[in-house]
Formats: C-alpha cells, sequence, structure tokens
C-alpha cells in the first residue's frame, strides 16, 4: 500500500497533484466530503456511477437515487456536516481514507457538535466512485446523543472495562 500522511489544508493539495492516475476520484471525493451540504446533493452524479453500492452503519444504498435519498435525508435536519481527511493510503483496486466527522443534528446531543472517527474503502471503474464501505461506530454517532438510551449505552461502555 502506497500511504500518504496525515492531511492538512497544504498538504491536500499534495493528494491531488501526487495520486496514482489510476484513481482519479480521489480529488473529487475529498471536495465533496469536505463541503457537505444539501447542496452537494447536486453533485453525487459527478462522483458515484448510477450502479454505486454504498454500504455504512445504517444500511446498504444501491443506485444513484437510493444514495442521493439518503443524503437528502440524512443532511436534512443537519446544520452542518463537515469530513476532515487525516489520511489516504491506495491500494491495487481501491483507496482507503480516514476521516474524521463533525456535525450538528437538532434532534442529537442538544444541537451541539458532535465528532466521530470512520474509514471509507472506494473502489472506482471508468472514472466513477462503483462501491463505497464506511466503517464507523454508530453508537458514537447516534445512540450516545438520545436522551435515556445514550445514558444506558454510557453505563454499558463503563461496565465493559471494569
Amino acid at each position: 500500500m502506497k500511504a500518504i500522511a496525515p492531511v492538512s489544508e497544504v498538504e491536500n493539495q499534495h493528494i491531488h497533484k501526487d495520486q496514482d492516475a489510476k484513481f482519479a476520484t480521489l480529488p473529487c471525493f475529498i471536495d465533496f466530503y469536505g463541503e457537505l451540504s444539501a447542496d452537494s446533493i447536486g453533485k453525487l452524479s459527478q462522483l458515484y456511477s448510477n450502479n454505486i453500492e454504498f454500504v455504512d452503519p445504517v444500511k446498504t444504498h444501491k443506485g444513484l437515487h437510493a444514495l442521493s435519498t439518503y443524503f437528502d435525508n440524512l443532511l436534512e435536519n443537519c446544520e452542518f456536516c463537515r469530513f476532515d481527511i487525516h489520511s489516504v493510503d491506495t491500494a491495487s483496486c481501491s483507496y482507503f481514507v480516514q476521516w474524521q466527522m463533525h456535525f450538528c443534528h437538532k434532534r442529537l446531543n442538544g444541537g451541539q457538535k458532535i465528532t466521530i472517527d470512520g474509514i471509507s474503502q472506494v473502489k472506482e471503474a471508468a472514472g466513477k466512485v462503483v462501491y463505497q464501505r464506511d466503517y464507523y461506530d454508530l453508537g458514537a454517532m447516534l445512540y450516545e446523543h438520545v436522551p435515556l438510551l445514550g445514558a444506558g449505552v454510557r453505563v454499558l461502555k463503563k461496565r465493559l472495562v471494569q
């Protein structure tokens, strides 16, 4: 694997220039998630194939229309959503992006910012992303920030390490 160290804004320019030519979607991927908003949904077709298979801890979405609907629903109640890309690793047939997502949702954590870490595995063909699998802690994103349920999750976590 070719590893690229943690990404700062200055280093982000190098990823765009120095990436392997076979990963043409990487700059677009970084830009798309760096500025994710409801306005970004119209750009999905520039990044993703019509036959995209997008897998995350919530659900598997097949097809561009299903992915667009998913993003619409996710972003509908978000005050903001931003991804900081920390590193990118390239392999023979895919790339892996380590990221940190920051978002505010009206119904979670009292509307305050939530930050979670994750990794995306991305495969492309013909200049479009055809497969993306996101790995992150759904509990840290959702369950821990729901009243009553969140308290229960925190108690369980404490018991696990005792």
